[in-house]
């Protein structure tokens, strides 16, 4: 199972130029949310300041409730890949009778 990370401010993110929202191959992930920041909601001033600390919206679950108000906050999460573990080969012979019996049995045939 993969284990999220979230990223801080100073994190820094490599990834493909084509790809990245800030046009360089390397960005911090500051860089990267106000570069969102910026496609999402252009370059106004009072806009990025009113989302800083996160957009004010409401929410309708599909579990129920109704509408929830809240924020909507921009956050960059990280799922590093897990490299695949081989599975141990088990022996076919077990080690140990499977029950005290087992042993006077294989005695009695």
């Amino acid at each position: 199972m993969n284990k999220e990370i979230i990223l801080y401010d100073d994190d820094v993110v490599s990834m493909d130029k084509v790809v990245s929202f800030t046009g360089n191959a390397t960005s911090t992930c500051g860089e990267l949310i106000e570069s969102l920041k910026d496609l999402a909601f252009g370059e106004s001033t009072s806009q990025r300041n009113e989302i800083a600390d996160g957009i004010i919206c409401k929410v309708l679950l599909t579990k129920g409730g109704g509408w929830q108000k809240g924020k909507l906050r921009l956050r960059l999460d990280f799922v590093p890949d897990e490299p695949e573990v081989p599975q141990p080969i088990l022996s076919v012979v077990p080690s140990e009778p499977q029950s005290p019996l087992d042993d006077l049995r294989s005695h009695l045939a």
